[in-house]
C-alpha cells in the first residue's frame, strides 16, 4: 500500500578536530622517536654521568604527550559525526477523493535549523516548512483526481543532500459500468410495418443516466429515450420502407462516466400476400399481408368442451366431448371380475335404465331397448341379450333390425391358449370366423369379421379402399360401422365405440365422430368381449411408459391388394403396429393395472393405413367347450345374405330361397299364380305390369317416402385409407 521512502547520501568529510589530531600525534611521534634514539646515544657515551638527566628529559617527553593526545581526543569525542538529513513518509499508492486532506514527510538532522528544503507537487513549487516536530505537513486538499507526483531535496549546511520522489493516485469511489441491452439486434420486417425496440438499461444510480438514439452519425445522440424506473424502455419506428440501422447509446456515472452502445438492424423484406387468418381453411403460413381471400366452413367445428367422459366417474360431464384426464372414481371402486362390476360394465342389464333408440332407416321411430341380463355361476358368465344397440342406428339396405334372443357364455378367468403365440404369428390360434359372430359388445350387440356377403372386407369397402363389382350384393354400413343382417341381427363390423359416446344437445348420432374416441387422453373403456372371455378395449391404451397412446393394427394390404379379397387380402407383418397378430396385447389396463392380455378396436394400422382387422382376427385364449367357432357344424342354410343369396350365388341343398331380411340387391321375389294352361301374350304383359306395381310399392313400403336416402348420408368420421 505504500511506497518506500529512501535517502540518498554523500560522503562526508573529515573534522577539523580530527585532522589536527592525526596530524599532531604524528609530529609527536617522530619527536619521541628521535628524543629515544638522543637519549640511547647520550646515556651509553654518558652513562655515568648523565644517565639521570636523559632519563628526566624522556620521562617528561611521554608525560607532555599524554598530555596533548587526551585533549586531542577530548575535542573529537565531544564534536562527534555529521550525517546527511534522514526524509521519512507513509504516502499510500491509492487515494479514495475526499479522505485524505494532508501527507506526512518527517526529516531528522544534527542541525535542522540549517536545512534546505526544495519540494515540488506536480512540477509546482511548494514552500512548506517542518513543524516543531521536524514533520513537514503537504496540503492535497486542493489537487483534483487523477495521479500526482511529490518530490523533496534537503541539503545540510555541509551541503549533503537526500531526496524522496513518490507518485500516488487519487481517485472517486468504485461505481458498477452501464450495461444495456436489448431483446434483439437484428429485426426483419415486411415493408412498410413498424417495428418495436425493447431494452434495459443497468446502472446503480438510474438517475444519472442519459439514453440517445440515432440513425446516421454514431458520435450524434441528440434523440432522447425515455425510460423507466427500472431502466426499461420501448420505442421504435413506423412505416419502415427501407433497410436501416438505429444506435441507441447509454451514459451513466455519479462519479466518472461509462458508456454502452446496441446497434439495432432493421432489414426490409417484400409483403408475401395471402390468407393471414390461422383459422381459415385456405391459411397461408408464408403470408405477411391479408389480401381478403380467406375462406371459411359454413359450420366451423365447435370448440371442444373438455371435462370427464367417463360415465362411471363420480364427476362425469355429460356436456364433455372431450375428456381432459379429471374423472374422479370412488375409492371402493368394485374389484373387477365381480358381479359389482359384470354390473358397471354390461350397459342395458336389469339395474340400469335403457333409453328408446331409433333406426334411422325406417320411417318413424320403433322405440327399440337395448337390455340384457347375465348369470355368474361355475367360473363363467352367461349373458342373455336382445341384441339392440344403446344408440340410435342405421339398419341400411337389411333393414331392419329387430330383438333377437341371445346367449353367449364365457370364462371369468380367461386361459391362455398354449398353441397359440399371436406376437409371432397366426399359426396354431384358433382364427375367428371371417363372418358371422366373434364377439359381443358390452351392450350385448354381436360383433362380426371384416367381411360382407360377397366376401369383400365391408370395412374397406365402406372407407373407399375399393368399389364393387357391378352385380355384387350391395353392402353399406351406417354409423359407427354397424348395420343389420338376415333375421334382422343388429351388428358391428368396425369402431363399436359410440356405445360410450353422448352427443351434446341438438346433436344426432349423425354427428359422431371416431377420432371423437381415437385422440382421448385418458385410456379408453371395455367395449367388448371376444369369445375366449379376454376384453375389447377402444382405440386407446397404455404404452410401456404409460402415456395414452393410439393402439394400431400390425396388419396391411399385400401389393396389388385392396380389400376386396377380404382376409386373404391382408399380412401380419410383426411390430409394424402396437398389437399382435391377434389384434391383442398384454400391458397394464384400468380394469387389471397387473396387466392381463387384451383386444383393441383399430382403425388404422402402423403404417397409417387401414387397421384390419379392427376387432380380432383370432384368439389367444383358449374358447370355452361347446363354442364352435369355426366349426362346421352350422346350420346348413345358415349365411343368407353372405355366403348365398341374391347376386352372391344359389342356396346350399334343401335351402330354398333362405330366410328373409339381410342385405341383397334384390326385392323378394313375387310369386304369381298361373292357371294350367300356358297364358297368352297380353295375360303375359297384364302380369307383368302388376310385377313391376307390386314390386315399386314394396320397396316404398320398407323405406318410405321421408326414408333416409342413403345417397346423402353425411359421415365425417370416414376415413382416407392408405393402400399399400
Amino acid at each position: 500500500m505504500f511506497k518506500n521512502s529512501y535517502l540518498i547520501f554523500r560522503p562526508f568529510p573529515l573534522s577539523k578536530s580530527l585532522t589536527l589530531f592525526i596530524a599532531t600525534f604524528y609530529k609527536l611521534l617522530l619527536i619521541l622517536f628521535n628524543s629515544n634514539c638522543v637519549a640511547h646515544n647520550f646515556m651509553r657515551d654518558s652513562k655515568d654521568e648523565n644517565d639521570g638527566a636523559a632519563r628526566s628529559l624522556f620521562l617528561a617527553a611521554l608525560m607532555i604527550g599524554s598530555v596533548m593526545v587526551g585533549g586531542l581526543f577530548y575535542d573529537f569525542e565531544s564534536e562527534g559525526i555529521n550525517l546527511a538529513p534522514i526524509i521519512e513518509s507513509e504516502i499510500p499508492n491509492d487515494i479514495l477523493v475526499g479522505s485524505l486532506d494532508t501527507l506526512e514527510i518527517s526529516l531528522d538532522d544534527e542541525d535542522m535549523s540549517s536545512l534546505n528544503i526544495e519540494m515540488t507537487l506536480n512540477g509546482d513549487s511548494v514552500n512548506v516548512q517542518p513543524n516543531a516536530t521536524g514533520v513537514l505537513i503537504v496540503d492535497i486538499s486542493q489537487i483534483g483526481v487523477g495521479n500526482h507526483a511529490l518530490k523533496i531535496i534537503v541539503t545540510d549546511s555541509l551541503g549533503q543532500e537526500s531526496r524522496l520522489s513518490s507518485s500516488f493516485n487519487i481517485h472517486y469511489p468504485y461505481e458498477d459500468p452501464t450495461v444495456m441491452i436489448v431483446d434483439n439486434n437484428e429485426i426483419v420486417l415486411v415493408r412498410g410495418d413498424s417495428a418495436t425496440i425493447n431494452g434495459t438499461l443497468i446502472h446503480p444510480d438510474l438517475g444519472t443516466c442519459d439514453l440517445g438514439w440515432s440513425d446516421s452519425d454514431v458520435n450524434e445522440f441528440s434523440l432522447n429515450l425515455p425510460f423507466s424506473d427500472q431502466g426499461d424502455f420501448s420505442w421504435g419506428p413506423s412505416e419502415i420502407e427501407s433497410n436501416m440501422t438505429i444506435s441507441i447509446l447509454a451514459t451513466c456515472g455519479t462519479w466518472e462516466d461509462s458508456s454502452d452502445l446496441e446497434v439495432v438492424y432493421f432489414n426490409v423484406t417484400e409483403p408475401v400476400e395471402g390468407c393471414t387468418d390461422s383459422e381459415a381453411n385456405n391459411y397461408n403460413v408464408n403470408a405477411t399481408k391479408d389480401d381478403g381471400s380467406c375462406e371459411y366452413d359454413e359450420n366451423p367445428e365447435p370448440e371442444p368442451i373438455t371435462g370427464c367422459t367417463n360415465e362411471s366417474a363420480n364427476n362425469y360431464d355429460e356436456t364433455a366431448t372431450e375428456d381432459d384426464g379429471s374423472c374422479e372414481y370412488d375409492t371402493n371402486s368394485p374389484e373387477t371380475g365381480s358381479l359389482a362390476w359384470w354390473s358397471e360394465t354390461l350397459i342395458c342389464d336389469e339395474d340400469q335404465i335403457s333409453p328408446s333408440v331409433d333406426d334411422y332407416t325406417t320411417d318413424e321411430a320403433d322405440n327399440h331397448e337395448c337390455h340384457l341380463s347375465f348369470v355368474i355361476d361355475d367360473g363363467n358368465i352367461t349373458i342373455s341379450t336382445n341384441g339392440l344397440p344403446n344408440h340410435d342406428f342405421e339398419s341400411t339396405l337389411g333393414c331392419c333390425a329387430s330383438a333377437q334372443s341371445d346367449t353367449y357364455t364365457i370364462p371369468l378367468t380367461p386361459v391362455d391358449d398354449s398353441d397359440c403365440n399371436p406376437s409371432v404369428s397366426s399359426d396354431g390360434c384358433v382364427m375367428a370366423p371371417i363372418r358371422g359372430t366373434i364377439a359381443f359388445a358390452v351392450t350385448g350387440v354381436a360383433i362380426y369379421g371384416p367381411e360382407d356377403g360377397p366376401g369383400g372386407d365391408a370395412v374397406a369397402l365402406e372407407e373407399g379402399a375399393y368399389e364393387q363389382e357391378e352385380g355384387e350384393q350391395q353392402v353399406d354400413l351406417g354409423v359407427c360401422h354397424g348395420h343389420s343382417g338376415p333375421g334382422g341381427v343388429y351388428h358391428y363390423h368396425a369402431d363399436a365405440n359410440c356405445i360410450h359416446w353422448h352427443g351434446e344437445e341438438g346433436e344426432t348420432m349423425y354427428d359422431y365422430n371416431l377420432d371423437s374416441q381415437r385422440t382421448l387422453s385418458t385410456h379408453s373403456r371395455i367395449v367388448g368381449f371376444a369369445l375366449d372371455g379376454y376384453s375389447i378395449y377402444g382405440y386407446t391404451g397404455w404404452n410401456d411408459e404409460g402415456e395414452v397412446v393410439e393402439m394400431t393394427s400390425s396388419y396391411q394390404l399385400k401389393d396389388g391388394a385392396d380389400g376386396s379379397g377380404g382376409i386373404n387380402d391382408y399380412e401380419y407383418i410383426q411390430g409394424l403396429g402396437t398389437l399382435d397378430a391377434c389384434n391383442g396385447i398384454f400391458s397394464e389396463t384400468p380394469d387389471w393395472p397387473e396387466g392381463i392380455y387384451h383386444y383393441h378396436t383399430t382403425m388404422f394400422n402402423g403404417d397409417g393405413g387401414i387397421g384390419f382387422p379392427y376387432f380380432i382376427n383370432c384368439y389367444a385364449g383358449e374358447l370355452p367347450s361347446g363354442d364352435d367357432s369355426g366349426d362346421d357344424d352350422e346350420d346348413p342354410c345358415a349365411g343368407h345374405g353372405e355366403t348365398w343369396g341374391p347376386g352372391i350365388g344359389p342356396p346350399p341343398d334343401g335351402c330354398g330361397g333362405g330366410p328373409p331380411g339381410g342385405q341383397s340387391s334384390e326385392a323378394g321375389l313375387i310369386a304369381i299364380p298361373w292357371s294350367s294352361n300356358p297364358p297368352n301374350i297380353g295375360l303375359i304383359i297384364i302380369s307383368v305390369l302388376m310385377m313391376a306395381v307390386i314390386y315399386r310399392y314394396s320397396r316404398e313400403s320398407a323405406f318410405g317416402s321421408s326414408a333416409l336416402n342413403q345417397a346423402d348420408k353425411v359421415r365425417e368420421y370416414h376415413l382416407t385409407p392408405k393402400l399399400a
